[in-house]
């Protein structure tokens, strides 16, 4: 009888365990589910923002370093009346400003320390009046990106027969938050205006479309 009573309890204990255990798996997964992309959209947000950050102090120091003129990235050529008849890049100088740019902005974001962010737990109730409310969840985030740049034009009519062209530097940035338990990644691009000018004379009615530009 007594043998009899234990395995009885041990039976019980070992249901009673296991009902345990499935309970805390289920509150696990249904925490994770709530936490994950609260942590994920998070981690995006604040990647983006000290990758943009990094990118637009190489690029300023850059420029600051080799500074160059409209007139070193452009050339303008007229026909005989004077009207602009053609835009041309000086494919030298452009591909090595986009080399310079892209090595001092991939040097600044690997500087780049690991940060912390935060998710209130009221946030995982999905509550309004518990938004951002209660203890904080401290997660560490280890940002690493991947640039490549390009360069764009734009062109505004700023008045008759006047058209101011700017020339931008684009970073495509592929960037991922390394954290415990955690992976995200994120993809955006970012530009910087470095060098324009206003371009006077008979010009096409659409530039964009008409005017012929070269590499």
């Amino acid at each position: 009888m007594q043998r009899k009573a234990k395995r009885s309890i041990r039976g019980i204990l070992k249901n009673r365990l296991f009902i345990l255990l499935g309970l805390f798996t289920t509150i696990f997964i249904f925490l994770d589910s709530r936490l994950r992309p609260l942590v994920i959209e998070t981690a995006c947000y604040k990647v983006q923002s000290l990758v943009t950050q990094a990118a637009n102090i190489a690029i300023i120091e850059q420029m600051e370093r080799t500074p160059l003129s409209y007139g070193d990235l452009i050339t303008v050529s007229r026909d005989e009346k004077g009207d602009v008849s053609l835009l041309s890049y000086n494919t030298l100088e452009v591909n090595r400003l986009k080399s310079q740019i892209t090595a001092s902005v991939i040097e600044k974001v690997n500087r780049l320390e690991q940060t912390d962010i935060y998710i209130p737990i009221g946030n995982i109730t999905y509550i309004d009046f518990l938004h951002n409310k209660g203890p904080k969840l401290r997660f560490r985030i280890t940002p690493i990106a991947y640039v490549e740049t390009d360069i764009e034009s734009d062109f505004e009519h700023t008045g008759i027969n006047q058209v101011n062209h700017r020339i931008f530097i684009v970073l495509k940035v592929n960037a991922s938050a390394l954290i415990p338990s955690y992976s995200t990644e994120v993809s955006f691009d970012t530009k910087v205006c470095v060098a324009q000018t206003v371009i006077i004379g008979k010009v096409p009615n659409n530039i964009s479309d008409n005017m012929v530009f070269t590499q």
